[in-house]
């Protein structure tokens, strides 16, 4: 079996990831636990994760860069713990879900040490096939079908899940999910009339359990998903090949707006002599 690595960005969240570590012996799960901050090491992050690990589990608190940069370095599951500070954590906890789409970070209530121990190990277990609980006709749920076939990947679509899945659910915030036993990716729905900034208390409210993506994220549901099918290296180059893409878009974006602009100066010194004369 592979290993996980658990990594924390300071050594005063060792209440959070002591815990991790003793849940994880006892699931007799094989994994190596390090201390490095995305902000103040980030050549030993980098170093650190250049060793094959089957999931990260990454925690820190405040800005909570440090499970956002693995994940942007890696294309094995990423589960993101939160750890308490100011805001009850929610600073955490958003700046780890609200992933931009493509790079997903799975994350769990601030704390949840319990939760990301409890995950990593249903994630070491094979998986094949993706299942979908939500209407088929949501925005988020349409994207996530468009990304898994990117992948080659039908998704099963159910009312409930299946154990011998990675099950995706997407949900509203007006009760909480049930708590399931099999391995759930939350997608939580927001419908735009509840787009504010006290909506975001919901999010710490419902995070009690499971993994949950950033709202309406569909894209990092179905990412993450392939993600976790891919700790057997069964999606490797897709996943490769994904990022690739992603990063030539961006490139492609940053180079355009510079000839724009260009025009633009020309033609305005040209205004100008025109006024002159």
């Amino acid at each position: 079996m592979k290993k996980a690595l658990v990594i924390f960005g300071s050594k005063t969240d060792e209440r959070v990831y002591s815990k991790i570590a003793k849940e994880l012996k006892k699931q007799k799960i094989s994994f190596d636990l390090r201390i490095s901050s995305a902000h103040k090491t980030p050549d030993e992050v980098e170093e650190i994760l250049q060793s094959d690990y089957a999931v990260v589990i990454a925690g820190a608190g405040l800005a909570a860069h440090l499970p956002g940069v693995v994940a942007s370095k890696v294309i094995r599951p990423v589960i993101g713990v939160p750890c308490g500070g100011n805001y009850q954590g929610l600073d955490a906890l958003l700046s780890i879900a609200q992933m931009p789409p493509g790079v997903p970070v799975l994350a769990v209530g601030v704390g949840k040490s319990d939760v990301a121990s409890q995950n990593c190990a249903k994630m070491m277990r094979k998986y094949g096939s993706i299942t979908i609980i939500g209407d088929k006709n949501n925005d988020a749920v349409k994207k996530a079908v468009e990304t898994l076939k990117i992948f080659e990947i039908v998704p099963v679509f159910d009312n409930k899940p299946n154990p011998s899945s990675v099950n995706i659910e997407f949900t509203y915030f007006d009760e909480p999910p049930e708590k399931k036993e099999e391995l759930t990716v939350y997608c939580p729905l927001l419908l735009e009339k509840d787009d504010n900034a006290d909506a975001a208390l919901n999010f710490l409210k419902h995070t009690s359990h499971g993994l949950w993506v950033g709202i309406n994220n569909g894209i990092n549901a179905a990412v993450a998903a392939v993600e976790i099918m891919n700790i057997g290296n069964e999606y490797e180059e897709l996943l490769l090949e994904y990022r690739r893409e992603m990063a030539k878009k961006v490139l492609e974006a940053n180079a355009k707006p510079k000839r724009k602009t260009h025009v633009k100066l020309a033609k305005s010194k040209r205004h100008d002599r025109t006024k002159k004369k």
